[in-house]
C-alpha cells in the first residue's frame, strides 16, 4: 500500500465524500487522509486504495463508507462557543420574539451540525436559567448531524473536565454531574433536565428535502456551510427559509456572511439573521 493518496485516487475519494455530505476536502487534506484510509484500508486486507475505494462504492460497503464519513467529518466544537452571540440572542432577541408569540407558548430550536452536542446543551442551560421561559413554554432542541460516532457522544452526555473549562462555573456546579470513569479521569454527565428538551437525530444537509416539520423559531447552523461549494449552500438556506417561522432567526458561525448568497435574510446581530417579512 503505497504511504500517500496519488492525484487521482485522491480525486477519486474527494468526488465521493463532496457527493455523499458536501464536504469539500482540501488539497493540503491528502496527507491527513492518506494516513486515515491507508491504516484502514490495511486492516481490512486491502492491497490498494483503488480496491478499497471499489469497496466502500459496492453494496457491501455501505457500512464501510460511513466509517469514512465519520473520520471526516468535522465535529470540532465547545460549550458556550462564541458566548457573546449566544447571550444577546437569549437576552435580547428571544424576549422579543415571545412577547409577539400568542398561546400555544411553544419554541423550537433547531441545531444543525450539533457535533458531540455542546451547542444544543448550552443552549437548554441557558434556556433553563430563563425561569418565565423554562416553567411556561413548550421548549423543544433538535440536534442533527450527519456523524453517527458524534450522536452517539452527544446522546451520551458525558465530557472530560478539560472540554468543560469553557462553561461558566455556575452553569458547571448547576448542571453537571460527576461520573465514572474508567481510565481514572474526572468526567462529568449533564443532568436530566439539560437533556429532557433536546432531541437528537441523523440528517445530512445535502439531502433535500429535509425530513422535518417545523415551523422553527431559531436555527443554528454555526460554522457548517463553510465546507459547502455555493450551489450547496442556496439549497441550504432554501430549507433554512422553508422551515423558518416568520420573523424567525437564522444563526451562522462569527465568520460567516450571507451577503450575495440569500436576499431573504435581513443581518439583525453578530452573524444573526431574521427571515424577512413578505411585504419587506
Amino acid at each position: 500500500m503505497p504511504e500517500l493518496l496519488n492525484e487521482k485516487e485522491f480525486l477519486l475519494f474527494k468526488h465521493l465524500l463532496g457527493k455523499k455530505i458536501g464536504v469539500r476536502l482540501r488539497d493540503e487534506g491528502r496527507e491527513s487522509l492518506s494516513r486515515k484510509l491507508g491504516n484502514r484500508a490495511s486492516q481490512l486486507g486491502f492491497s490498494s486504495y483503488i480496491a478499497y475505494y471499489r469497496f466502500i462504492k459496492s453494496e457491501k460497503g455501505e457500512k464501510e463508507l460511513a466509517w469514512l464519513i465519520n473520520e471526516v467529518t468535522i465535529d470540532e466544537s465547545h460549550f458556550f462557543r462564541a458566548d457573546r452571540q449566544l447571550f444577546w440572542l437569549v437576552g435580547e432577541l428571544l424576549p422579543a420574539l415571545m412577547e409577539k408569540r400568542s398561546p400555544p407558548r411553544r419554541l423550537r430550536i433547531w441545531c444543525a451540525g450539533c457535533a458531540r452536542g455542546q451547542e444544543p446543551y448550552t443552549l437548554s442551560m441557558m434556556m433553563l436559567e430563563n425561569i418565565r421561559l423554562s416553567r411556561a413554554w413548550d421548549l423543544k432542541i433538535l440536534a442533527t448531524d450527519v456523524d453517527m460516532d458524534s450522536l452517539k457522544a452527544a446522546r451520551r452526555g458525558t465530557y472530560p473536565a478539560e472540554m468543560l473549562k469553557s462553561v461558566p462555573r455556575p452553569y458547571f456546579y448547576r448542571y453537571f454531574n460527576p461520573a465514572a470513569s474508567r481510565r481514572g479521569e474526572n468526567v462529568y454527565t449533564v443532568k436530566n433536565e439539560v437533556r429532557q428538551s433536546i432531541l437528537f437525530r441523523k440528517l445530512n444537509l445535502l439531502e433535500f428535502p429535509y425530513p422535518l416539520k417545523g415551523p422553527m423559531d431559531i436555527i443554528f447552523c454555526r460554522n457548517v456551510m463553510i465546507y459547502f461549494q455555493l450551489s450547496d449552500k442556496k439549497r441550504i438556506l432554501e430549507e433554512f427559509f422553508r422551515l423558518l417561522a416568520p420573523a424567525g432567526y437564522l444563526c451562522l458561525g462569527i465568520s460567516e456572511s450571507l451577503l450575495g448568497i440569500d436576499d431573504r435574510f435581513q443581518l439583525v446581530g453578530q452573524a444573526i439573521y431574521q427571515k424577512k417579512d413578505k411585504n419587506f
